[in-house]
């Protein structure tokens, strides 16, 4: 099995839209063991869809599956090249326009006559059903090549994936492939990969392993056909990196956070200054979080930090709104403001200004109070602010974890 994604889309080649439908995609085909082994992207021109279509033909994909271009405006060029490349007729679907037109009326829109051109439908290919849009799908079947045509919208493209692609796609898998994700932080790629480098070669034969570095964690991605050798690599790898794996699959550190914060029956707040509320945003992002997250305070001035959070005036004058001390205080006050069990202080120089020879940009204390201890810990970062920000709220995050652990 060969499958290939192939984009339209002229906004995604010039950068004004990222291309997340592809690489949502490829994270549901690997869910059924299934990898893409293409992706391409190209313009809003019926000739060049033509032309990718005609290369990954003779390339011998099995599965080809496109997304964009299905829409009513002139730029949807998608179904007049499939129809052009599949030799198809075009058959005007009077009942689905009929339905169209109710659809509309019911929102108490007028449907416009562009809209007549998503009633068409071909002689010689199928639909595909959309529930949540006007845009049907197209899927062709020639030489024992399927071909998909899907709309860009996310939303609806995602629905008919799932309804109608992945079940297609999993019954022509000719074996079935067990994939597991292990997600880790607080080691590199290269360390990780160091570590269990014997377990790699041991067994390589039988287990593919990909290493999926990002900027806050990195993940092992594992793939096998036996199940029972999958598990007992991945057993193998828990007893070398333990307290680095905070999850696998899709569960995020804030996922795993909880779960401990909620198992020890624990409640947090939080002083944040140089993350602007990001912490906060990450912990109420998992449903439940009213069971441990009480509130937090956005304390970006000094004054904020003096009389929302109890930041001692003398200690910002003595060590400056960045240090050690001022993160210390911001954890123990906002954890003494909440009545909390634990409290979180960060502050930072997140940049790209605002750096000095003694404290850069990306400079970063957090202080953890749990119970009666306090944690203080300096880190330093780079010198991207967005990156800044994302890598102290999940150093934060991490040690939280740590510390519950415990």
């Amino acid at each position: 099995m060969k499958v290939a994604v192939l984009t339209i889309g002229d906004e995604i080649l010039t950068g004004f839209t990222l291309n997340t439908n592809a690489a949502w995609i490829g994270q549901q085909l690997l869910k059924i063991g299934v990898e893409v082994n293409t992706q391409l992207t190209t313009s809003d021109d019926r000739v060049e869809i033509i032309k990718y279509l005609n290369f990954l033909t003779k390339e011998k994909y099995t599965h080809i599956i496109v997304t964009g271009g299905l829409g009513p405006t002139h730029d949807d060029v998608t179904p007049s090249a499939f129809y052009e490349f599949f030799n198809a007729k075009q058959i005007f679907d009077e009942t689905y326009w009929e339905g169209l037109k109710t659809r509309f009326a019911k929102r108490n829109i007028t449907i416009p006559e562009k809209n007549r051109n998503q009633a068409i439908k071909p002689d010689n290919g199928n639909i595909i059903p959309n529930s949540l849009g006007s845009a049907r799908g197209l899927y062709f079947e020639r030489d024992g090549i399927k071909y998909f045509a899907l709309p860009g919208v996310p939303a609806e493209m995602k629905a008919m994936l799932e309804s109608t692609i992945i079940p297609l796609v999993q019954s022509d898998s000719e074996f079935a492939m067990f994939v597991k994700t292990i997600r880790t932080i607080g080691m590199g790629e290269s360390a990780i990969a160091e570590k269990i480098e014997h377990l790699i070669e041991k067994y390589k034969k039988r287990i593919k392993i990909a290493f999926l570095p990002q900027l806050s964690r990195v993940d092992i991605r594992l793939f096998s056909k036996d199940k029972n050798l999958l598990n007992q690599f991945v057993i193998e790898i828990e007893k070398i990196l333990t307290k680095n794996i905070y999850g696998y699959g899709e569960v995020t550190l804030e996922d795993a956070v909880a779960k401990l914060l909620i198992n020890n029956k624990m409640t947090i707040a939080t002083a944040e200054s140089c993350t602007g509320g990001l912490l906060a945003h990450r912990l109420t992002n998992v449903s439940g979080s009213s069971e441990y997250m009480l509130g937090g305070v956005v304390c970006y001035s000094n004054e904020v930090k003096i009389s929302k959070v109890g930041v001692n005036e003398k200690t910002l004058i003595t060590h400056g709104a960045v240090s050690e001390r001022t993160a210390g205080e911001m954890a123990c006050g906002i954890q003494k403001q909440f009545q909390s069990d634990i409290g979180i202080g960060i502050t930072g120089i997140a940049g790209p200004t605002g750096g000095t020879d003694e404290k850069p940009v990306g400079l970063v204390y957090i202080g953890l109070a749990l119970k009666e201890e306090l944690t203080v810990k300096r880190f330093l970062f780079l010198k991207d602010r967005k990156a800044n920000k994302l890598l102290s709220s999940q150093t934060a995050l991490n040690m939280l974890r740590l510390q519950l652990l415990k």
